[in-house]
């Protein structure tokens, strides 16, 4: 009989913690009322205003952005309509492919693959293929 009135009171010392722990999650830490309660949702009035007059100055130069990107796209497409410029994109792709092509062959016969020091400019040159492939033409 004793043993089963130590199990329920081990019982309800568990639910009267578990009790506890809900209720303090359930009504949350910034309702308990501590001092120096920190928890806050959202922006206070003032960092809202501060960050909505960042923005504002942000969208005023957006006007003279604008423009210098429109004239940088005219130079761009006009490097682009040029007679002979994609072919020398596609000499350049090719001879990169090529070099990057020669490089890991030569690493994987020196056992190099692993090697940061030999890797490094094959990665190099595989990040200019991919500029060459997405950003040209």
């Amino acid at each position: 009989m004793v043993l089963y009135l130590g199990y329920a009171a081990l019982a309800l010392i568990g639910l009267y913690f578990t009790v506890g722990i809900l209720k303090i999650s359930g009504e949350g830490l910034a309702k308990l009322g501590y001092e120096n309660n920190f928890i806050q949702e959202g922006f206070s009035d003032k960092q809202e205003e501060a960050f909505g007059k960042k923005i504002k100055n942000i969208l005023k130069g957006k006007k003279g952005n604008d423009e210098f990107d429109e004239k940088r796209r005219d130079e761009i497409d006009g490097i682009n309509d040029l007679d002979g410029y994609d072919e020398v994109v596609e000499m350049m792709k090719q001879n990169v492919d090529t070099q990057i092509r020669s490089m890991l062959q030569q690493a994987i016969l020196n056992n190099g693959i692993n090697d940061e020091k030999t890797m490094k400019p094959i990665r190099d040159y595989k990040q200019i293929a991919d500029l060459l492939e997405n950003y040209t033409l």
